[in-house]
């Protein structure tokens, strides 16, 4: 039986060693932010989308549900004003208390409830709900209030 050349077997494991040493320096790297690694990137991507959304999606027009009425599970009056309450002193109030804005978007029904919270919110407040929310949450924040909406069904 024949033994491998040890220089080939220095060879491979020399190889082998770069291979591992370059994969733990691009992980240091992907933590530290300076290489966008794959997950970083669909982050990104969600974040992004979650901006573009609460720009632009009907859900946040205080006049939308109007359109819907009596087709939808409505919060009624007290809720309405209740929630506005909640959202207003954890948008507007002393710095931002995002897990306040995230309870109250996941105790609506549907999503033009989020229609109806920012009507209620306009009235009681005189402002904008949807700008509150991008004046005061993060990228990320954002995509996790997004994603609690769209996971509520249409009406």
């Amino acid at each position: 039986m024949k033994l491998p050349d040890s220089n080939k077997l220095i060879s491979i494991a020399i190889f082998i060693g770069i291979i591992v040493a370059l994969f733990i320096v691009y992980k240091i790297l992907g933590a530290t932010g300076l290489v966008k690694t794959s997950a970083k990137k669909k982050e990104i991507i969600a974040e992004t989308a979650a901006i573009d959304t609460v720009r632009t999606a009907d859900i946040f027009d205080p006049t939308y549900f109007f359109k819907f009425e009596g087709k939808f599970k409505s919060l009624g009056n007290q809720q309405i004003t209740a929630m506005s309450n909640e959202l207003f002193k954890a948008l507007v109030g002393m710095g931002t208390n995002e897990e306040r804005v995230f309870i109250v978007f996941g105790n609506l029904y549907n999503k033009l409830n989020v229609s109806e919270l920012a009507a209620g919110y306009k009235f009681k407040f005189g402002r904008n709900l949807r700008l509150d929310l991008l004046d005061d949450l993060s990228k990320s924040e954002m995509a996790t209030l997004m994603a609690l909406i769209n996971k509520l069904p249409n009406n």
